[in-house]
């Protein structure tokens, strides 16, 4: 990406850049020590605006990259393709644990153990059960 590569630009480059340029135009180098109101010279302004310029043009660029991945994800969704990670499929030995867990033999925490699955997951799971079933 154009601006990807110009964002790594620091003020300092964008200065002997301008100092080149200046020289090309056959400009005295004394042209951009001149101070503009007492306050920057005429180099520090041009580098200031050139590094705001592309910093303006990278978020610009960084907010099309998203805004062009939303609609791509969009239109996948749309036509039935599954985004993200595949959801785990219950283990064989879910039935057997769920009724320990139910028994109170167990806790969630160490259903999920036995069945290598986050705690999380094995809710889930007992969610989808409860839903299945009515």
């Amino acid at each position: 990406m154009l601006f990807k590569t110009l964002q790594e630009y620091d003020i300092d480059q964008i200065r002997q850049e301008l100092g080149r340029y200046a020289e090309e135009l056959g400009l005295s180098k004394n042209a951009l020590s001149t101070t503009v109101e007492g306050k920057l010279t005429v180099e520090e302004l041009v580098s200031k605006l050139a590094a705001r310029l592309i910093e303006e043009a990278a978020q610009e660029d960084r907010r099309r990259f998203r805004q062009k991945q939303s609609e791509g994800i969009a239109r996948a969704q749309q036509a039935g393709v599954a985004i993200g990670r595949p959801t785990r499929k219950q283990d064989k030995r879910f039935r057997r644990v769920r009724e320990m867990y139910q028994a109170q033999e167990v806790t969630g925490q160490e259903a999920a153990r036995l069945l290598s699955v986050a705690p999380s997951t094995f809710y889930r799971w007992l969610r989808q059960e409860n839903t299945d079933e009515d």
